[in-house]
Protein backbone atom coordinates (compact mmCIF):
# COMPACT_ATOMS: atom_id res chain seq x y z
CA UNK A 1 0.00 0.00 0.00
CA UNK A 2 1.34 3.39 -0.97
CA UNK A 3 2.04 5.61 2.01
CA UNK A 4 0.75 9.14 1.97
CA UNK A 5 3.38 11.88 2.19
CA UNK A 6 3.92 13.29 5.68
CA UNK A 7 3.25 16.80 4.38
CA UNK A 8 -0.30 15.85 3.38
CA UNK A 9 -0.97 14.34 6.80
CA UNK A 10 0.22 17.53 8.48
CA UNK A 11 -1.86 19.66 6.15
CA UNK A 12 -4.98 17.65 6.97
CA UNK A 13 -4.48 18.10 10.70
CA UNK A 14 -3.94 21.84 10.29
CA UNK A 15 -6.99 22.15 8.02
CA UNK A 16 -9.10 20.25 10.55
CA UNK A 17 -8.05 22.57 13.39
CA UNK A 18 -8.68 25.59 11.18
CA UNK A 19 -12.14 24.23 10.31
CA UNK A 20 -12.94 23.93 14.03
CA UNK A 21 -11.95 27.57 14.47
CA UNK A 22 -14.14 28.75 11.60
CA UNK A 23 -17.19 26.61 12.46
CA UNK A 24 -17.16 27.59 16.15
CA UNK A 25 -16.73 31.27 15.35
CA UNK A 26 -19.65 31.20 12.89
CA UNK A 27 -21.84 29.31 15.37
CA UNK A 28 -20.93 31.70 18.18
CA UNK A 29 -21.90 34.73 16.09
CA UNK A 30 -25.05 33.03 14.76
CA UNK A 31 -26.34 32.02 18.20
CA UNK A 32 -25.42 35.19 20.10
CA UNK A 33 -28.74 36.74 19.04
CA UNK A 34 -30.63 34.02 20.89
CA UNK A 35 -29.19 35.22 24.21
CA UNK A 36 -29.81 38.96 23.75
CA UNK A 37 -29.66 40.68 27.12
CA UNK A 38 -27.98 37.71 28.87
CA UNK A 39 -24.31 38.67 28.65
CA UNK A 40 -23.38 36.03 31.21
CA UNK A 41 -24.65 33.22 28.98
CA UNK A 42 -22.94 34.71 25.93
CA UNK A 43 -19.65 34.94 27.87
CA UNK A 44 -20.06 31.33 29.06
CA UNK A 45 -20.56 30.08 25.50
CA UNK A 46 -17.60 32.14 24.28
CA UNK A 47 -15.46 30.73 27.11
CA UNK A 48 -16.36 27.16 26.16
CA UNK A 49 -15.45 27.88 22.53
CA UNK A 50 -12.08 29.34 23.56
CA UNK A 51 -11.42 26.35 25.83
CA UNK A 52 -12.21 23.94 23.01
CA UNK A 53 -9.92 25.77 20.62
CA UNK A 54 -7.05 25.67 23.13
CA UNK A 55 -7.47 21.89 23.26
CA UNK A 56 -7.58 21.75 19.45
CA UNK A 57 -4.42 23.79 18.95
CA UNK A 58 -2.31 21.76 21.40
CA UNK A 59 -3.73 18.45 20.15
CA UNK A 60 -3.16 19.50 16.55
CA UNK A 61 0.46 20.44 17.22
CA UNK A 62 1.07 16.99 18.66
CA UNK A 63 -0.74 15.11 15.88
CA UNK A 64 1.15 17.01 13.20
CA UNK A 65 4.32 15.28 14.39
CA UNK A 66 2.84 11.96 15.58
CA UNK A 67 -0.45 11.19 13.87
CA UNK A 68 -1.35 8.31 16.21
CA UNK A 69 -0.17 9.87 19.46
CA UNK A 70 -2.77 8.96 22.08
CA UNK A 71 -2.38 12.20 24.06
CA UNK A 72 -2.95 14.27 20.92
CA UNK A 73 -6.03 12.23 20.00
CA UNK A 74 -7.51 12.63 23.49
CA UNK A 75 -6.94 16.39 23.34
CA UNK A 76 -8.91 16.56 20.10
CA UNK A 77 -12.02 14.88 21.59
CA UNK A 78 -13.31 17.87 23.68
CA UNK A 79 -13.18 20.43 20.82
CA UNK A 80 -14.90 18.01 18.43
CA UNK A 81 -17.66 17.31 20.98
CA UNK A 82 -18.09 21.01 21.77
CA UNK A 83 -18.37 21.79 18.06
CA UNK A 84 -21.01 19.09 17.57
CA UNK A 85 -22.88 20.32 20.64
CA UNK A 86 -22.81 23.94 19.42
CA UNK A 87 -24.04 22.85 16.00
CA UNK A 88 -26.92 20.88 17.56
CA UNK A 89 -27.82 23.87 19.74
CA UNK A 90 -27.94 26.07 16.66
CA UNK A 91 -30.18 23.62 14.80
CA UNK A 92 -32.53 22.43 17.56
CA UNK A 93 -32.41 24.61 20.70
CA UNK A 94 -34.91 27.20 19.47
CA UNK A 95 -37.21 24.51 18.09
CA UNK A 96 -37.09 22.57 21.37
CA UNK A 97 -38.07 25.64 23.41
CA UNK A 98 -41.41 25.94 21.62
CA UNK A 99 -42.08 22.25 20.88
CA UNK A 100 -45.16 20.60 22.36
CA UNK A 101 -44.19 17.07 21.36
CA UNK A 102 -40.90 15.39 20.53
CA UNK A 103 -40.03 14.05 17.10
CA UNK A 104 -37.12 11.68 16.52
CA UNK A 105 -34.58 14.47 15.91
CA UNK A 106 -35.46 16.42 19.04
CA UNK A 107 -35.36 13.27 21.14
CA UNK A 108 -31.93 12.41 19.72
CA UNK A 109 -30.77 15.97 20.47
CA UNK A 110 -31.89 15.73 24.12
CA UNK A 111 -30.32 12.28 24.48
CA UNK A 112 -26.92 13.42 23.12
CA UNK A 113 -26.91 16.57 25.25
CA UNK A 114 -27.69 14.55 28.38
CA UNK A 115 -24.46 12.51 28.31
CA UNK A 116 -22.03 14.30 25.94
CA UNK A 117 -20.36 16.08 28.89
CA UNK A 118 -18.69 12.75 29.61
CA UNK A 119 -16.65 13.18 26.44
CA UNK A 120 -15.25 16.40 27.91
CA UNK A 121 -14.30 14.97 31.32
CA UNK A 122 -13.22 11.41 30.43
CA UNK A 123 -10.38 12.49 28.04
CA UNK A 124 -8.95 14.71 30.80
CA UNK A 125 -8.91 11.82 33.26
CA UNK A 126 -7.27 9.53 30.70
CA UNK A 127 -4.65 12.18 29.86
CA UNK A 128 -3.63 12.35 33.52
CA UNK A 129 -3.35 8.55 33.57
CA UNK A 130 -1.28 8.33 30.36
CA UNK A 131 0.84 11.49 30.21
CA UNK A 132 3.59 11.79 28.98
CA UNK A 133 4.37 8.29 27.62
CA UNK A 134 0.91 7.40 26.32
CA UNK A 135 0.90 4.30 28.54
CA UNK A 136 -0.34 3.54 32.04
CA UNK A 137 2.15 3.78 34.88
CA UNK A 138 2.03 -0.03 35.19
CA UNK A 139 -0.43 -2.72 34.12
CA UNK A 140 -1.87 -2.67 37.63
CA UNK A 141 -3.43 0.72 36.84
CA UNK A 142 -5.86 -0.85 34.37
CA UNK A 143 -8.43 -0.84 37.16
CA UNK A 144 -8.65 2.96 36.93
CA UNK A 145 -9.58 2.77 33.24
CA UNK A 146 -12.08 -0.03 34.02
CA UNK A 147 -13.73 2.08 36.76
CA UNK A 148 -13.97 5.09 34.43
CA UNK A 149 -15.42 3.00 31.59
CA UNK A 150 -17.92 1.35 33.96
CA UNK A 151 -19.06 4.72 35.30
CA UNK A 152 -19.54 6.00 31.76
CA UNK A 153 -21.46 2.88 30.74
CA UNK A 154 -23.70 3.20 33.80
CA UNK A 155 -24.47 6.85 33.10
CA UNK A 156 -25.12 6.15 29.40
CA UNK A 157 -27.56 3.39 30.46
CA UNK A 158 -29.39 5.86 32.72
CA UNK A 159 -29.45 8.58 30.03
CA UNK A 160 -30.87 6.15 27.49
CA UNK A 161 -33.53 4.37 29.53
CA UNK A 162 -34.60 6.90 32.18
CA UNK A 163 -38.36 7.30 32.21
CA UNK A 164 -38.23 11.08 31.84
CA UNK A 165 -35.55 13.56 30.88
CA UNK A 166 -35.16 17.28 31.50
CA UNK A 167 -33.86 19.59 28.77
CA UNK A 168 -30.72 21.60 29.39
CA UNK A 169 -32.78 24.81 29.54
CA UNK A 170 -34.24 23.37 32.72
CA UNK A 171 -37.89 24.17 32.24
CA UNK A 172 -39.28 21.24 30.27
CA UNK A 173 -39.58 17.56 31.14
CA UNK A 174 -40.12 14.99 28.40
CA UNK A 175 -41.34 11.44 28.50
CA UNK A 176 -38.81 8.95 27.16
CA UNK A 177 -40.55 6.61 24.68
CA UNK A 178 -38.04 3.82 25.39
CA UNK A 179 -37.52 4.58 29.09
CA UNK A 180 -38.41 2.11 31.81
CA UNK A 181 -36.27 3.26 34.77
CA UNK A 182 -38.18 4.87 37.61
CA UNK A 183 -37.01 8.07 39.28
CA UNK A 184 -35.90 6.13 42.37
CA UNK A 185 -33.86 3.71 40.26
CA UNK A 186 -32.22 6.57 38.38
CA UNK A 187 -31.27 8.22 41.68
CA UNK A 188 -29.77 4.97 42.96
CA UNK A 189 -27.68 4.41 39.78
CA UNK A 190 -26.42 7.99 39.82
CA UNK A 191 -25.47 7.54 43.49
CA UNK A 192 -23.41 4.51 42.45
CA UNK A 193 -21.86 6.24 39.44
CA UNK A 194 -20.72 9.43 41.20
CA UNK A 195 -18.19 7.80 43.58
CA UNK A 196 -16.83 5.74 40.67
CA UNK A 197 -16.17 8.90 38.67
CA UNK A 198 -14.62 10.63 41.69
CA UNK A 199 -12.40 7.58 42.29
CA UNK A 200 -11.12 7.69 38.69
CA UNK A 201 -10.38 11.43 39.04
CA UNK A 202 -8.40 10.82 42.24
CA UNK A 203 -6.56 7.89 40.61
CA UNK A 204 -5.51 10.03 37.65
CA UNK A 205 -4.01 12.74 39.87
CA UNK A 206 -2.26 10.15 42.06
CA UNK A 207 -0.85 8.58 38.88
CA UNK A 208 0.72 11.91 37.88
CA UNK A 209 2.18 12.28 41.38
CA UNK A 210 3.72 8.79 41.30
CA UNK A 211 5.14 9.33 37.82
CA UNK A 212 6.71 12.55 39.05
CA UNK A 213 8.39 10.81 41.99
CA UNK A 214 9.86 8.08 39.76
CA UNK A 215 10.76 10.23 36.73
CA UNK A 216 14.16 11.52 35.65
CA UNK A 217 14.94 15.25 35.41
CA UNK A 218 13.52 15.91 31.93
CA UNK A 219 10.33 13.90 32.49
CA UNK A 220 9.87 15.64 35.84
CA UNK A 221 10.04 18.98 34.10
CA UNK A 222 7.38 17.77 31.64
CA UNK A 223 5.14 16.44 34.42
CA UNK A 224 5.45 19.35 36.81
CA UNK A 225 3.08 21.60 34.88
CA UNK A 226 0.49 18.89 34.38
CA UNK A 227 0.68 17.94 38.05
CA UNK A 228 -0.23 21.48 39.10
CA UNK A 229 -2.99 21.64 36.47
CA UNK A 230 -4.34 18.29 37.67
CA UNK A 231 -4.34 19.38 41.31
CA UNK A 232 -6.19 22.60 40.40
CA UNK A 233 -8.74 20.65 38.34
CA UNK A 234 -9.31 18.22 41.21
CA UNK A 235 -9.82 21.01 43.75
CA UNK A 236 -12.40 22.66 41.49
CA UNK A 237 -14.17 19.57 40.14
CA UNK A 238 -14.35 17.23 43.13
CA UNK A 239 -16.54 19.47 45.36
CA UNK A 240 -19.27 19.30 42.72
CA UNK A 241 -20.10 15.80 43.89
CA UNK A 242 -20.99 17.07 47.34
CA UNK A 243 -23.18 20.05 46.44
CA UNK A 244 -26.92 19.58 47.02
CA UNK A 245 -27.77 19.33 43.31
CA UNK A 246 -24.68 17.34 42.33
CA UNK A 247 -23.22 20.13 40.22
CA UNK A 248 -20.70 22.90 40.68
CA UNK A 249 -22.04 25.87 42.61
CA UNK A 250 -20.90 29.41 43.39
CA UNK A 251 -17.26 30.19 42.86
CA UNK A 252 -16.53 26.57 41.93
CA UNK A 253 -18.64 27.11 38.81
CA UNK A 254 -16.64 30.24 37.99
CA UNK A 255 -13.32 28.39 38.33
CA UNK A 256 -14.34 25.26 36.44
CA UNK A 257 -13.56 26.66 32.98
CA UNK A 258 -10.05 27.93 33.92
CA UNK A 259 -9.30 24.56 35.53
CA UNK A 260 -10.42 22.84 32.34
CA UNK A 261 -8.26 25.03 30.10
CA UNK A 262 -5.30 24.55 32.44
CA UNK A 263 -4.80 20.99 31.22
CA UNK A 264 -4.01 21.73 27.54
CA UNK A 265 -2.02 24.81 28.57
CA UNK A 266 0.14 22.66 30.86
CA UNK A 267 0.65 20.11 28.08
CA UNK A 268 1.45 22.92 25.66
CA UNK A 269 4.15 24.23 27.99
CA UNK A 270 5.61 20.72 28.32
CA UNK A 271 5.60 20.39 24.53
CA UNK A 272 7.09 23.79 23.73
CA UNK A 273 9.54 24.22 26.58
CA UNK A 274 10.84 20.68 26.98
CA UNK A 275 10.69 19.57 23.33
CA UNK A 276 8.19 16.82 23.98
CA UNK A 277 7.12 15.03 20.74
CA UNK A 278 9.59 17.06 18.62
CA UNK A 279 7.11 19.89 18.25
CA UNK A 280 9.88 22.41 17.57
CA UNK A 281 9.80 21.35 13.92
CA UNK A 282 6.21 22.58 13.57
CA UNK A 283 6.99 25.88 15.27
CA UNK A 284 10.10 26.32 13.14
CA UNK A 285 8.24 25.74 9.89
CA UNK A 286 5.40 28.02 10.95
CA UNK A 287 7.82 30.86 11.75
CA UNK A 288 9.87 30.38 8.59
CA UNK A 289 6.96 30.29 6.18
CA UNK A 290 4.97 32.92 8.07
CA UNK A 291 7.84 35.43 7.85
CA UNK A 292 8.60 34.35 4.27
CA UNK A 293 4.99 34.85 3.18
CA UNK A 294 4.87 38.31 4.74
CA UNK A 295 8.14 39.36 3.06
CA UNK A 296 7.17 37.96 -0.35
CA UNK A 297 3.77 39.64 -0.12
CA UNK A 298 5.40 42.98 0.68
CA UNK A 299 7.91 42.53 -2.17
CA UNK A 300 5.14 41.62 -4.61
CA UNK A 301 2.99 44.60 -3.65
CA UNK A 302 5.91 47.03 -3.69
CA UNK A 303 7.32 45.73 -7.00
CA UNK A 304 3.90 45.77 -8.67
CA UNK A 305 3.24 49.34 -7.55
CA UNK A 306 6.70 50.54 -8.60
CA UNK A 307 6.64 48.83 -12.00
CA UNK A 308 3.08 50.05 -12.65
CA UNK A 309 4.08 53.64 -11.91
CA UNK A 310 7.23 53.46 -14.06
CA UNK A 311 5.40 51.77 -16.95
CA UNK A 312 2.60 54.32 -16.86
CA UNK A 313 5.07 57.19 -16.83
CA UNK A 314 7.30 55.90 -19.64
CA UNK A 315 5.08 53.75 -21.85
CA UNK A 316 1.56 54.84 -20.97
CA UNK A 317 -1.37 53.08 -19.36
CA UNK A 318 -1.40 50.20 -21.87
CA UNK A 319 1.65 48.52 -20.23
CA UNK A 320 0.54 49.15 -16.69
CA UNK A 321 -1.13 45.71 -16.51
CA UNK A 322 2.25 43.99 -16.99
CA UNK A 323 3.35 45.09 -13.52
CA UNK A 324 1.75 42.04 -11.86
CA UNK A 325 3.66 39.66 -14.14
CA UNK A 326 6.96 41.44 -13.44
CA UNK A 327 6.25 41.35 -9.70
CA UNK A 328 5.45 37.61 -9.86
CA UNK A 329 8.72 36.89 -11.69
CA UNK A 330 10.63 38.93 -9.10
CA UNK A 331 9.04 37.02 -6.24
CA UNK A 332 9.77 33.68 -7.96
CA UNK A 333 13.42 34.64 -8.40
CA UNK A 334 13.79 35.77 -4.78
CA UNK A 335 11.90 32.85 -3.18
CA UNK A 336 14.77 30.40 -2.61
CA UNK A 337 17.50 32.86 -1.51
CA UNK A 338 15.01 34.70 0.70
CA UNK A 339 13.81 31.41 2.21
CA UNK A 340 17.40 30.39 3.00
CA UNK A 341 18.07 33.77 4.61
CA UNK A 342 14.88 33.67 6.73
CA UNK A 343 15.48 30.08 7.83
CA UNK A 344 19.10 30.77 8.72
CA UNK A 345 18.20 33.90 10.69
CA UNK A 346 15.46 32.12 12.68
CA UNK A 347 17.67 29.10 13.37
CA UNK A 348 20.54 31.27 14.64
CA UNK A 349 18.27 33.12 17.06
CA UNK A 350 15.69 30.52 18.13
CA UNK A 351 16.69 27.05 16.91
CA UNK A 352 20.49 26.75 17.01
CA UNK A 353 20.15 22.94 16.97
CA UNK A 354 18.92 23.10 13.36
CA UNK A 355 22.08 24.75 12.05
CA UNK A 356 24.09 22.40 9.86
CA UNK A 357 26.65 21.18 12.37
CA UNK A 358 28.79 19.66 9.65
CA UNK A 359 29.81 23.12 8.44
CA UNK A 360 33.48 23.51 9.23
CA UNK A 361 34.16 19.78 9.05
CA UNK A 362 35.58 19.95 5.56
CA UNK A 363 36.89 16.95 3.66
CA UNK A 364 40.62 16.67 4.16
CA UNK A 365 42.81 16.35 1.10
CA UNK A 366 45.53 13.65 1.22
CA UNK A 367 48.37 16.17 1.04
CA UNK A 368 47.13 17.73 4.30
CA UNK A 369 47.02 14.52 6.37
CA UNK A 370 50.45 15.04 7.89
CA UNK A 371 49.55 18.52 9.14
CA UNK A 372 46.35 17.90 11.12
CA UNK A 373 46.43 15.98 14.44
CA UNK A 374 43.41 13.72 15.09
CA UNK A 375 43.02 14.69 18.80
CA UNK A 376 42.88 18.38 17.93
CA UNK A 377 40.18 17.81 15.32
CA UNK A 378 38.13 15.71 17.78
CA UNK A 379 38.38 18.39 20.48
CA UNK A 380 37.21 21.00 17.96
CA UNK A 381 34.21 18.83 17.11
CA UNK A 382 33.28 18.50 20.80
CA UNK A 383 33.56 22.25 21.35
CA UNK A 384 31.27 22.76 18.36
CA UNK A 385 28.70 20.37 19.85
CA UNK A 386 28.81 21.91 23.32
CA UNK A 387 28.27 25.39 21.87
CA UNK A 388 25.02 24.16 20.32
CA UNK A 389 23.63 21.69 22.86
CA UNK A 390 25.14 23.13 26.07
CA UNK A 391 25.69 19.65 27.49
CA UNK A 392 27.49 18.93 30.76
CA UNK A 393 29.99 16.53 29.22
CA UNK A 394 30.88 14.91 25.91
CA UNK A 395 33.36 12.41 24.53
CA UNK A 396 34.34 10.74 21.27
CA UNK A 397 35.25 7.06 21.34
CA UNK A 398 37.09 5.22 18.58
CA UNK A 399 36.48 1.55 17.87
CA UNK A 400 39.30 -0.76 18.87
CA UNK A 401 38.23 -4.35 18.23
CA UNK A 402 35.08 -5.11 20.21
CA UNK A 403 35.54 -2.11 22.53
CA UNK A 404 35.35 1.64 22.15
CA UNK A 405 38.24 3.60 23.66
CA UNK A 406 37.86 7.30 24.62
CA UNK A 407 39.89 9.49 22.24
CA UNK A 408 38.69 12.97 23.26
CA UNK A 409 36.52 14.31 26.06
CA UNK A 410 35.23 17.57 27.52
CA UNK A 411 33.79 18.29 30.97
CA UNK A 412 35.29 15.11 32.46
CA UNK A 413 38.65 13.90 33.67
CA UNK A 414 40.11 11.07 31.59
CA UNK A 415 39.95 8.77 34.62
CA UNK A 416 36.17 9.29 34.78
CA UNK A 417 35.56 8.25 31.17
CA UNK A 418 35.18 4.46 31.12
CA UNK A 419 35.67 2.18 28.16
CA UNK A 420 32.39 1.75 26.29
CA UNK A 421 31.24 -1.85 25.82
CA UNK A 422 27.83 -1.69 24.12
CA UNK A 423 25.32 -4.47 24.60
CA UNK A 424 24.25 -6.47 21.56
CA UNK A 425 21.04 -4.47 21.12
CA UNK A 426 22.93 -1.17 21.40
CA UNK A 427 25.56 -2.30 18.90
CA UNK A 428 22.88 -3.38 16.47
CA UNK A 429 21.18 0.03 16.73
CA UNK A 430 24.49 1.82 16.13
CA UNK A 431 25.16 -0.26 13.02
CA UNK A 432 21.67 0.73 11.83
CA UNK A 433 22.68 4.41 12.15
CA UNK A 434 20.49 5.04 15.19
CA UNK A 435 21.20 6.79 18.47
CA UNK A 436 21.07 4.94 21.79
CA UNK A 437 19.54 6.62 24.84
CA UNK A 438 20.89 5.70 28.29
CA UNK A 439 18.66 7.38 30.86
CA UNK A 440 20.26 5.88 33.97
CA UNK A 441 23.85 5.66 32.76
CA UNK A 442 26.30 8.30 33.96
CA UNK A 443 27.89 10.50 32.78
CA UNK A 444 26.40 10.06 29.27
CA UNK A 445 22.75 9.85 28.26
CA UNK A 446 23.00 9.66 24.45
CA UNK A 447 25.29 7.67 22.17
CA UNK A 448 25.61 8.59 18.47
CA UNK A 449 27.28 6.41 15.82
CA UNK A 450 30.31 7.73 13.93
CA UNK A 451 30.09 5.72 10.72
CA UNK A 452 31.00 5.49 7.07
CA UNK A 453 28.12 4.56 4.77
CA UNK A 454 28.79 1.32 2.87
CA UNK A 455 26.65 -0.63 0.39
CA UNK A 456 25.66 -3.45 2.73
CA UNK A 457 26.30 -2.20 6.25
CA UNK A 458 27.66 0.94 7.85
CA UNK A 459 31.31 0.81 8.92
CA UNK A 460 31.32 1.90 12.55
CA UNK A 461 34.46 3.89 13.37
CA UNK A 462 33.43 5.08 16.81
CA UNK A 463 30.72 6.77 18.83
CA UNK A 464 29.96 10.25 20.08
CA UNK A 465 28.57 10.33 23.63
CA UNK A 466 26.78 13.29 25.20
CA UNK A 467 25.82 14.05 28.79
CA UNK A 468 22.75 15.84 30.08
CA UNK A 469 22.01 19.34 28.85
CA UNK A 470 22.60 22.08 31.43
CA UNK A 471 19.25 23.78 30.82
CA UNK A 472 17.29 20.60 31.65
CA UNK A 473 15.98 19.91 28.15
CA UNK A 474 16.32 16.47 26.63
CA UNK A 475 17.43 15.37 23.18
CA UNK A 476 14.50 15.22 20.76
CA UNK A 477 14.05 13.09 17.66
CA UNK A 478 15.15 16.05 15.52
CA UNK A 479 18.31 16.32 17.63
CA UNK A 480 18.96 12.61 17.13
CA UNK A 481 18.63 12.88 13.34
CA UNK A 482 20.89 15.94 13.26
CA UNK A 483 23.51 14.20 15.41
CA UNK A 484 23.45 11.07 13.24
CA UNK A 485 24.14 13.24 10.18
CA UNK A 486 26.92 14.93 12.14
CA UNK A 487 28.39 11.53 13.02
CA UNK A 488 28.46 10.58 9.32
CA UNK A 489 30.35 13.79 8.49
CA UNK A 490 32.68 13.37 11.43
CA UNK A 491 33.60 9.87 10.26
CA UNK A 492 35.24 11.22 7.10
CA UNK A 493 38.08 13.14 8.79
CA UNK A 494 38.34 10.43 11.48
CA UNK A 495 38.88 7.83 8.77
CA UNK A 496 41.34 10.02 6.88
CA UNK A 497 43.39 10.97 9.95
CA UNK A 498 43.46 7.38 11.24
CA UNK A 499 45.26 6.16 8.11
CA UNK A 500 49.03 5.77 8.24
CA UNK A 501 50.76 9.06 7.45
CA UNK A 502 52.73 9.28 4.22
CA UNK A 503 56.30 10.44 4.51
Amino acid sequence: MERKPAGKKRSRVMLFVAALFIVNFILLVATSGQYAGDLGLVAQNAGLVVAGLVFAVVGGLILVRQRRNLIGLLLMVPPVILTISNLLDFLFAAELAKAQTLDAWLFLYIWLESWSWWLLIAPLILIFLLFPTGHLLTKRWRWAVFVLASAFGLFLFVATFAGAGESLEGGQTWTNPIGFLSEETVGLLIAIMSPMLLLSVLASVVSVFLRYRRAQAVERAQLRWLFFAGAFFLVVYAPGFFTPEGGLAGWFEVLFLPSLVGVPIAIGIAVLRYRLWDIDFVINRSLVYGVLTALLGAIFAGTAALVAQVAKTIFGAELESASAAVAALTVAALFQPLRDWVEGSINRRLFPENIDMAKGLVEIQPEMWAWIPLPGMLQAALRHLEDIYVCESSAIYLKRGARFQPAAMRGLAKSNVPVYRPAAAELNALFQKKTVASVNEKPFVLTVPVFLARRKEAELLGVLRLGKRKEGRGYSGDDARTLVAFGAKLAQPVYALSLPKKR
